[in-house]
């Protein structure tokens, strides 16, 4: 059973505005006047990060986080105070918990300074008695839990009126709180999650579809040793299962890796989530006080990030040790507030004005159409709307070394509707293909498998770098079957281990284009050989007749030999994008930039290009 605990709202009237901090010795600065050009005032959320060593060894200096909050809310305009988990270091210690909630008390004396908690690794009794890995929300005996008897949500109720329900196990809840006449989320979900907590989450965010949500979590995303957020397994989970099919998660918090990362990525509707990860326990003194908070700025169009410590303003300077940091990890993200805590859900896909009628695959590969996958890799979003989603795949590379074989550039084509392109830098020397490729799973079915027509499309260019040594007879666009499978599939006679249907680029640095017809046929298409550095438009139009290749706008000499109505593919096989392949399998890595590919079902006139727009 679900359970959706339903309370009203506190609604405050707000004098303040606030002006960033400083590093003085006193703490922040006092809020300055409201921007003029805003009618929204900024207001900050403050993160409590994991508080286990404060909890232990000082709670002195957790105590002196939520003094610190409880006394300059107002001069702040703090809305809202969130706790990331590891409340404690050993669950069993009753004297932790109650440090622990003295100094969380100290917010629920006023009803202005409301605050969620979640349960981290180190407060559930699985991390002293084992399997705290595998423990999820959903195995516990919430009666033995020290964290539901000292942070029940019924408990919390009394004192909190943003707490606004929460899930039959106690260890999952959601607030809602308003600033500038806008109602927040902060859905607070425990260290592991179950499917049913999951479902109970998505009922939540239905039951308020016009919210802005941030979710915090104990764990989601680690930092690497050159500062880089990636998802843990568990984040990647979170993020494939409820984050990116949910427009309103707009931002997310985690603890439990030591370190501050921050990653921004892009859900399944095309708009960022920004993810942040913030624990200092292992820091001098746990931490020493350490908050984050974050201010939203309407006026600047932007987020604001600071990490401050209470604990160390109050020291004196002359007094403070060389570890003693007031403040680090200051940061601003431009942010359109206003447009992205509105219009939830309103999916992009298959709107843009390049997916004509008829289009079977459209991909756009610049930084303005990326997506980010489950794993924290980059995916391309299908613009048909027909869910082909481009992902990264390797060949004989190392994940670790994916940023070497592909990255983005800025540069905008000349024609098309890119704003930039991916820059592949496959290797095919001494016989080893070695790159970085997209796959999509094609969808489609045995009907579709059978073009009565089509049109190609695709924006490449060679860089100086490129050489025919390393880079010839590699693919740009490609279906991975051969001509053999798609034949078999279709129960004719014809052989072949080359794709059924590519684009590849020759020793010459010449366009080529192989496609299998229904009459068996399969015949090279030639371009003459390009230039590097420049910018081509590729069309390949089959009128139900013939292969026609056109490069910008130009027709090519050897094209449209011989007759080849349509052409045939395979269910079930990827489409690729900067490789080709061999016998069904990856091969013949492409080095060179990519904008955009697009496959239409039928024969378009020049008008109708890319190249046109």
């Amino acid at each position: 059973m679900t359970l959706i605990h339903s309370r009203r709202l506190l609604a405050l009237v707000w004098l303040f505005s606030l002006s960033w901090l400083s590093g003085c010795q006193s703490g922040p600065a006092d809020a300055a006047k409201a921007n003029t050009n805003s009618s929204k005032p900024p207001f900050t959320l403050a993160v409590i990060p994991d508080t286990q060593k404060y909890s232990r060894y000082s709670p002195e200096r957790f105590s002196a986080q939520t003094r610190w909050i409880a006394d300059n809310y107002a001069k702040q305009n703090i809305r809202f105070s969130m706790h990331l988990g590891d409340v404690v270091d050993l669950p069993h210690h009753d004297s932790e918990w109650q440090a622990a909630r003295q100094a969380l008390a100290i917010l629920e004396q006023n009803p202005a300074t409301p605050y969620s908690v979640l349960a981290g690794n180190h407060d559930l009794m699985a991390y002293v008695q084992g399997g705290i890995n595998d423990n999820q929300d959903m195995m516990r005996n919430g009666a033995q839990e020290p964290f539901i008897q000292y942070f029940s949500p019924q408990r919390l109720a009394k004192k909190d009126a943003t707490l606004a329900g929460y899930d039959t196990t106690g260890f999952n809840r959601y607030h809602l709180f308003e600033a500038n006449n806008q109602h927040f989320m902060v859905m607070a979900l425990d260290w592991r999650v179950s499917e049913q907590t999951l479902a109970w989450a998505q009922q939540a965010l239905d039951a308020h579809p016009d919210v802005p949500v941030i979710l915090t979590t104990h764990q989601l995303l680690n930092v690497d040793a050159d500062g880089q957020a990636f998802f843990t397994g568990h984040g990647a989970y979170l993020w494939d299962k409820l984050i990116k099919d949910n427009d309103q998660i707009f931002m997310t918090f985690n603890g439990h890796h030591h370190g501050e990362a921050v990653k921004r990525a892009k859900n399944a509707y095309g708009r960022e989530v920004v993810m942040l990860l913030v624990d200092y326990q292992s820091n001098f003194w746990g931490g020493n006080g350490m908050l984050q908070l974050v201010e939203f700025d309407f006026a600047g169009q932007a987020l604001n990030f600071r990490s401050f410590s209470p604990w160390v303003a109050a020291i004196p300077v002359a007094e403070r040790q060389a570890h003693d940091e007031l403040s680090r990890w200051e940061f601003s993200i431009a942010m359109d507030l206003k447009a992205r805590l509105s219009d939830f859900n309103q999916s992009t896909l298959g709107r843009y004005p390049g997916n004509i009628d008829g289009t079977l695959g459209y991909w756009i590969f610049d930084n303005e159409h990326q997506l980010t996958a489950a794993n924290g890799d980059m995916l391309f979003a299908d613009l048909s709307g027909r869910g082909q989603h481009m992902a990264l795949a390797s060949l004989n590379t190392a994940k670790s070394q994916q940023s070497d074989w592909i990255e983005q550039s800025g540069e905008r084509p000349p024609f098309g509707h890119a704003v930039g392109a991916l820059r592949f830098k496959g290797d095919g020397e001494k016989g080893q293909d070695k790159g970085v490729f997209l796959k999509a799973e094609s969808a489609l079915d045995d009907a579709s498998s059978t073009l009565s027509e089509f049109t190609l499309e695709a924006v490449v260019r060679f860089p100086p770098q490129w050489h025919a040594d390393k880079h010839s007879w590699s693919g740009i666009f490609a279906q991975q079957a051969s001509h053999q499978q798609v034949c078999e599939f279709h129960q004719l006679a014809c052989k072949g281990s080359d794709s059924a249907m590519v684009l590849a680029a020759s020793s010459l640095m010449e366009l080529q284009w192989v496609s299998l017809s229904s009459n068996q046929a399969s015949r090279s298409n030639w371009s003459w050989s390009l230039n590097k550095q420049q910018w081509y438009h590729v069309a390949v139009v089959n009128d139900g007749k013939h292969n026609t290749l056109y490069v910008n706008g130009a027709r090519v000499m050897r094209t449209a030999e011989i007759e080849q109505p349509g052409a045939l593919l395979m269910p079930g096989k990827d489409w690729l994008v900067g490789i080709s392949s061999s016998k069904g399998e990856y091969a013949n890595p492409f080095y060179g930039d990519i904008a955009e590919i697009r496959l239409t079902g039928r024969a378009l006139k020049p008008a109708q290009w890319l190249m046109a727009n």
